[in-house]
């Protein structure tokens, strides 16, 4: 990062569109069928007090939950603007609608990438293995779930726009937090792949929860099931701190073990921008900086 930058800066890919994260705000740009970009701030709800964010973990899980609250309603707001529709007309992100539909995708997250792997697992102790083996065994299902999900969705036509998206908001914020200027020459010179990315936060996800994991005990079932669903909140907590710390550290060693497999990950979830995606991008960040540092 440049030493002239104050602020540091996150995204998310969207439907024809990037969002850009800043300490004050969010804003999003998207592409309309005509060939408009259309800009759009969203507020943070920050429905807790800032001093909470000083306090290592319990500042990760709120993060994490307003990056789902403010990243679903970018999502939905750039699924109609993408559509050509009225964007005043938005209904799906009132507040009732929002946390259904966040329930809904947390709980569907949540059983399929927490609680089926764990289930399997257990299989596992039938041949032999010990707790040790069965924690790792489970990671790794975990993982390939992760994985297979990905590629899955990437077959899609839309998904492989939005993660040229996904790269070109990397790019956006690789190009600012360098000090260079916003530009399509500017930001070719850099990667698709960004160290802070949230396939980077996944895989620590992964890797922390078979640690976690392991102290706890799988001979109860319900208990078993109990502690992967309440325990997801504690683990997105760790792995945060570890994220920011892998980012900031000056030793090179911790940054290549704690980002390094996530930037391999985003060869996958990241794909090379065109040009007029390039432009989205470096409005939705020009809108950032102008909000949150104006």
């Amino acid at each position: 990062m440049s030493e002239n930058s104050q602020n540091t800066y996150g995204g998310q890919a969207l439907i024809e569109g990037v969002m850009i994260r800043g300490k004050k705000t969010a804003v999003m740009s998207v592409r309309s069928p005509e060939g408009e970009i259309i800009r759009k701030e969203i507020k943070f709800s920050r429905f807790y007090k800032p001093q909470f964010l000083k306090i290592p973990i319990i500042r990760g899980i709120l993060n994490l939950i307003d990056s789902i609250i403010v990243g679903t309603k970018a999502l939905n707001y750039s699924a109609i603007v993408a559509e050509g529709k009225n964007s005043d007309d938005d209904k799906s992100n009132s507040g009732f609608n929002l946390a259904i539909l966040i329930m809904i995708s947390l709980s569907i997250a949540i059983g399929l990438f927490f609680v089926t792997p764990a289930l399997i697992s257990q299989l596992f102790e039938k041949i032999g293995f010990n707790k040790i083996m069965i924690s790792i065994t489970e990671g790794v299902l975990r993982l390939i779930f992760v994985l297979a999900y990905i590629f899955l969705i990437g077959l899609s036509k839309d998904i492989k726009r939005v993660f040229q998206y996904h790269g070109a908001e990397h790019m956006a914020v690789w190009a600012h937090e360098d000090g260079n200027q916003l530009n399509k020459e500017s930001l070719f010179n850099y990667t698709k792949e960004h160290p802070r990315c949230g396939t980077s936060f996944i895989l620590i996800v992964v890797m922390v929860s078979i640690v976690v994991f392991m102290f706890f005990p799988r001979e109860n079932l319900i208990l078993f099931i109990f502690s992967r669903i309440l325990l997801v909140p504690v683990i997105a907590g760790i792995s945060y701190e570890l994220l920011k710390f892998g980012s900031k550290s000056k030793f090179k060693i911790f940054k290549t073990l704690l980002n390094g497999p996530g930037i391999l990950i985003q060869k996958i979830t990241t794909r090379n921008p065109d040009d007029d995606q390039i432009e989205v991008a470096i409005d939705s960040m020009k809108y950032a900086i102008q909000l949150n540092e104006g």
